[in-house]
């Protein structure tokens, strides 16, 4: 069984008990807010397990100083949301992450292996099935929820020690701790840069990509600052339609929203709109790749994962669409690999890229 964490002494307790390394994972709910509601956190020690009521537990100090401390390992795995919701709840980003899923990738083919999978085929225990979704918010827990909660961490340890010996034993230690390094630097997204992700957003006119970004900013802080879905406020299809008018009126907006939705924020939506129309234009967004580029990318692709299954890692690591194509487009503006293609990557990969590249030059207008 685990020891049951419900009170601010009881956490500070807990803490000093944690020792130099702990397993950690988070359960939370997502279902109608912006932001995750935490449910528990869950550490394991070399001596034990904690489960950690975020219900009953106003002072956080002494967990975010252990998380902050980078001299503390804390071994998750899929780390990203779960720092996601520290971030978000605690006001923390972890320090000394070891992301279990994420090492597994540096010694076998496998990018994305779930956590259940990576502890039987690493440690040969087979995990039972569990119901994933959960209210985690409900007290008291189910007995199944607390056996879950405990095996979710009760093996990060031994995999932590099991995949740090095969990197060594694989010279991939520094590689992988380079790319940890970055994946465990999580940073809320900033609202003014989502409007790079709308569909079709490239089609825009400088002036119009200006009213975008300012009404998907906009977009963005109010879900924020209302903690309710960002499809709850306006969707993305909507703002895009709105970024094309010249001048937007209540009607259009009453034609394309709900009702309820017209009536809450059509005086925004206005107000934005003229925003962003008078702000200095952002530069343009890329265009999709050409046929002659598509054509080289195939061929980084080809390359990527040719060494990747030479090596035995997950292709991912060398040959991910959005990857390659950023070092096509990164090339074609300033004749050199990205940066996601130097350090480790160049060493492996960087000269048949160069070749490649310079062999068949791919240059397209507005695609830097």
């Amino acid at each position: 069984m685990a020891e049951w964490i419900a009170g601010n002494a009881a956490l500070a307790d807990a803490v000093t008990r944690f020792g130099p390394r702990i397993g950690l994972d988070t359960e939370f709910l997502r279902t109608s807010t912006y932001y995750p509601l935490p449910g528990l956190y869950q550490v394991a020690t070399d001596d034990g397990v904690f489960l950690i009521d975020p219900l009953a537990i106003d002072d956080w100090q002494p967990l975010v100083a252990y998380l902050a401390d980078p001299e503390k390992v804390k071994v998750m795995h899929a780390c990203l949301e779960d720092l996601e919701l520290l971030h978000n709840h605690l006001g923390v980003t972890p320090q000394g992450v070891f992301d279990t899923q994420f090492a597994n990738a540096f010694v076998s083919e496998d990018f994305s292996l779930s956590y259940a999978a990576l502890v039987e085929r690493t440690l040969g225990v087979a995990l039972p099935k569990h119901e994933t979704r959960s209210n985690w918010l409900q007290r008291p827990l189910s007995d199944e929820q607390i056996q879950y909660a405990i095996e979710d961490v009760t093996y990060l340890l031994p995999l932590y020690d099991e995949l740090i010996e095969r990197l060594g034993s694989n010279g991939r230690s520094h590689w992988f701790a380079q790319d940890m390094q970055a994946r465990g630097a999580y940073a809320p997204p900033d609202p003014r840069e989502y409007y790079k992700n709308v569909k079709k957003a490239w089609q825009l006119s400088l002036v119009q990509l200006g009213v975008l970004r300012q009404l998907c900013a906009w977009r963005e802080t109010t879900a924020r600052t209302e903690n309710v879905p960002r499809n709850r406020v306006v969707w993305d299809e909507h703002l895009y339609g709105f970024a094309r008018i010249d001048s937007l009126t209540p009607n259009h907006i009453s034609s394309r929203l709900p009702r309820v939705v017209a009536r809450r924020y059509s005086d925004a939506l206005i107000a934005e709109h003229q925003s962003g129309a008078l702000e200095p234009a952002p530069g343009p967004l890329p265009r999709p790749l050409s046929s002659a580029q598509g054509a080289v990318l195939k061929r980084l692709r080809d390359v990527a994962r040719d060494v990747a299954a030479g090596l035995g890692v997950a292709p991912e690591l060398l040959a991910r669409k959005r990857d390659l194509e950023a070092c096509l487009r990164h090339y074609a503006s300033t004749t050199e690999l990205s940066p996601m293609y130097a350090a480790w990557r160049g060493e492996l990969v960087g000269d048949q890229f160069m070749d490649l590249l310079e062999t068949h030059h791919p240059r397209a207008s507005r695609s830097q």
